[in-house]
């Protein structure tokens, strides 16, 4: 069940609504928890077999956390956090990483566990949560107020990683179903633009991935366009995929009187790979750099310290996306061009700062974009194989291929006249679909801008126009029709 399916469209999220109303009136705790027992069975619904992983693991974790504040000074205290972020990173690492660290070391058997829904997302924020209790950022809180922090549905399929006290002080105020007419318009022309997004941009683009993608796991080379074709295909793809993800959750949590943490903020208009950071899934950027990078030492100790730290941290971050070396590779690329940066920038410190120009920000932002795109083959791949197949046919070393009109010309051995594209299983109809998405990615305003949203700030929300209302009703049912004619939902970030 997930958010563009009918049955979360049509049956769970109008229950929960009607059910947060009703219980509203009667008492708080009712209200939050409705919200746990609704977030329970969306939880189930994905496999009902984890559903006691996540009641121990906020059970144990709530224990823990009011273990650590009682013995906040105390020795004790460190060994029970110590103690804490051992066993919620043994548990993530037996069911994500168990198969993957047994089948490099060529052991016989095999767990075959299945991988519990969200178990990266909750694993983080409760890490997050008993490390702030141990330095007295936050306070333990009512169970009722964790329960709901930890399991509220919108944030449990990809995220936001949300921190305690970005959620725990409006739970306390009783913002949970304290519905506003303002907050619900917004909310819901948020998850309409989200829907949108999800099944007409995101799944539009997809079969054309899928097709080149294929073709390249099976062993046949792409021509140069062809694969550069598949990098800002897929790229994308999963651009309006996560965008649409992280929008649908932050307007359902407005529906319910919550605010998440900004999740996406315009990644491909980011200006150097930094910026891009800074924008894409945004509270892993945090989380990685508040509870890994900076306790390593940042780049406190010096520009080759933090360079390697940067290396680290995000290594670790690619193997959390996914079990897997093409993953690791992905995340070593970024560490690489992130470390890079970082010292260039450190070596120019002491020079004057340069004016920026409008030519020289377009020329970073297309040269940070190209990076990014060129990094996502090894995200997509599914073996280091087909990912080095791919990016020698990004770089023409698989041959050039020209249409036959062009057969006059003297060129090397590297070129053959088989057309731009030789694989007659692509379907160039979708071809069209790429510079409409760019267009939309480069120029559009997103969501939040065109709301005027600041999920940010404790700040008031503004009644949605009618235009902006009627629009996103438009978006929402082209949205509905073409999830009804998918027979199969998922997002990307889905298996994480």
């Amino acid at each position: 069940m997930l958010f563009n399916e009918q049955s979360f469209l049509f049956y769970f999220l109008p229950a929960v609504v009607v059910g947060l109303l009703v219980f509203r009136f009667k008492s708080v705790d009712l209200t939050s928890w409705w919200i746990i027992l609704a977030s329970f069975f969306f939880y189930g619904f994905h496999g009902w077999q984890h559903l006691p992983l996540l009641i121990l693991s906020i059970l144990i974790n709530y224990g823990l956390g009011f273990g650590i504040e009682k013995r906040a000074m105390s020795r004790s205290g460190y060994y029970l956090l110590i103690l804490g972020i051992t066993c919620n990173l043994l548990v993530l690492a037996i069911y994500k990483y168990a198969d993957f660290i047994t089948s490099n070391f060529h052991l016989e058997y095999s767990l075959n566990l299945t991988l519990p829904l969200a178990i990266s997302f909750f694993t983080f924020q409760q890490i997050a949560y008993l490390v702030d209790v141990r330095k007295g950022k936050v306070t333990t809180p009512s169970f009722t107020h964790y329960c709901t922090f930890i399991s509220f549905f919108p944030q449990l399929i990809a995220g936001p990683i949300v921190r305690c006290q970005q959620m725990i002080p409006q739970l306390q105020k009783g913002a949970l179903g304290r519905l506003s007419s303002k907050s619900f318009w917004s909310g819901i022309c948020l998850f309409s633009i989200g829907l949108f997004k999800k099944s007409c941009l995101a799944d539009g683009i997809r079969p054309l991935v899928d097709e080149i993608f294929s073709v390249s796991s099976d062993g046949i080379s792409l021509s140069l366009a062809e694969a550069w074709v598949a990098v800002l295909s897929f790229g994308l793809q999963i651009y309006f995929d996560f965008s649409a993800y992280s929008e649908m959750a932050l307007g359902l949590g407005l529906m319910l009187g919550l605010r998440l943490p900004l999740n996406f903020n315009s990644p491909y208009k980011a200006l150097n790979i930094v910026d891009f950071w800074r924008r894409w899934h945004i509270t892993l950027s945090e989380f990685l750099r508040d509870y890994l990078y900076k306790p390593l030492g940042g780049n406190r100790l010096g520009v080759n310290r933090g360079v390697f730290n940067v290396m680290l941290v995000m290594i670790l971050g690619g193997l959390w996306h996914g079990a897997g070396w093409t993953f690791i590779m992905w995340g070593f690329i970024h560490g690489c061009m992130i470390g890079i940066y970082h010292f260039f920038r450190g070596l120019s410190q002491n020079k004057a700062p340069k004016n920026s120009t409008l030519l020289g920000n377009l020329l970073a932002s297309f040269v940070t974009f190209v990076v990014v795109n060129v990094a996502w083959v090894f995200f997509r791949s599914e073996k280091m194989d087909s990912a080095f197949g791919m990016i020698k046919s990004l770089i023409g070393l698989n041959g050039i291929s020209l249409p036959r009109s062009f057969e006059f010309l003297p060129i090397g051995k590297l070129v053959s006249f088989t057309g731009l594209f030789p694989n007659q299983a692509i379907d160039l109809g979708l071809l069209v679909f790429l510079p409409v998405l760019l267009v939309i990615v480069w120029f559009a305003p997103n969501a939040y801008q065109l709301l005027g949203l600041n999920p940010k700030e404790d700040s008031d929300i503004a009644m949605p126009s009618l235009k902006i209302i009627f629009l996103c009703g438009l978006l929402f049912f082209f949205g509905i029709k073409v999830s009804f004619e998918t027979l199969s939902y998922d997002f990307i970030y889905f298996r994480f």
